[in-house]
């Protein structure tokens, strides 16, 4: 049995925050202690005394204060980024503890509590992730049933509805699937063709569905078709998304790059992808 975890997310932007923060705190506070020197040195000129040494006094322990409050605010800013990447890590050691995309017999292991944070990724909108927890269970299961990679379907899922931010007629169609064949319900929706001589801004009818659940599996049902033979037969994510752009699923000539360079690639969604 092979098995294989979780990427680690990456932390160095945390890391370096924090320590542009406390470098700013402890440049503060070194002017804080000049002010403290350049105020004792002011106070016992013979010129400045009376009133005026009082007044002056003041206004130095004002701006000594507004600088405290400042480097006081940093110290929580410091801290806050050092345990947000705490943070982070322990949810990293969780997905690993709990969330392993065990690769056996050619099938995806769905372990047990697998209905929600198992995707970390501290460079991408909450948003995204949320979409891609969503997601990758029925990606998983279209596997095991189809044999379609799981880093296809999330990439093609988080691509045709800008992760489930654009979907026809707000509903759960999160592929982009036409209803041209389908005796289901449909929504009429705007949308864009790319002719090959121009891009196109058309309405369609496109099929609608009462969960993510049913669009993942009537995705899987579209790409049963002959013409996809190659998807469900790649032996990776490249292979995949030649094989899915070749096959017709999509007008846009760069298609199949965008789901390697702009999703799977910088989202790691091959990390569930078995070697076959």
């Amino acid at each position: 049995m092979g098995q294989e975890t979780i990427k680690t997310g990456e932390y160095s932007n945390f890391d370096a925050g924090a320590k542009t923060v406390d470098t700013l705190k402890s440049k503060l506070e070194t002017e804080n202690n000049n002010i403290d020197s350049n105020r004792t040195k002011l106070l016992n000129d013979s010129v400045f005394m009376g009133p005026i040494a009082d007044s002056c006094g003041e206004e130095f322990d004002k701006l000594k204060n507004q600088l405290n409050l400042i480097c006081d605010n940093f110290g929580t800013v410091s801290s806050f980024l050092t345990q947000s990447k705490s943070n982070y890590q322990t949810a990293d050691a969780n997905s690993k503890a709990k969330f392993l995309s065990i690769k056996e017999n050619g099938k995806v292991a769905i372990t047990e509590g697998l209905a929600g944070g198992y995707y970390v990724n501290p460079k991408c909108p909450k948003y995204q992730s949320d979409f891609i927890n969503k997601i990758l269970p029925y990606a998983l299961n279209l596997y095991n049933e189809k044999g379609i990679l799981p880093s296809l379907t999330i990439a093609q899922a988080c691509k045709e509805s800008k992760f489930g931010q654009a979907r026809p007629g707000n509903g759960h169609n999160i592929f982009g699937i036409k209803s041209a064949g389908w005796s289901g319900k449909s929504v009429n929706a705007r949308t864009t063709e790319d002719t090959g001589k121009s891009i196109e801004s058309v309405n369609a009818d496109f099929r609608d569905y009462d969960s993510y659940e049913a669009a993942v599996k009537d995705y899987g049902e579209v790409l049963s078709l002959e013409r996809y033979d190659a998807v469900r037969s790649a032996k990776d994510y490249k292979e995949a998304a030649h094989a899915v752009k070749a096959g017709g699923y999509a007008t846009g000539r760069n298609y199949d790059n965008s789901l390697i360079n702009d999703y799977i690639e910088p989202y790691n969604l091959n990390q569930w992808d078995p070697v076959k």
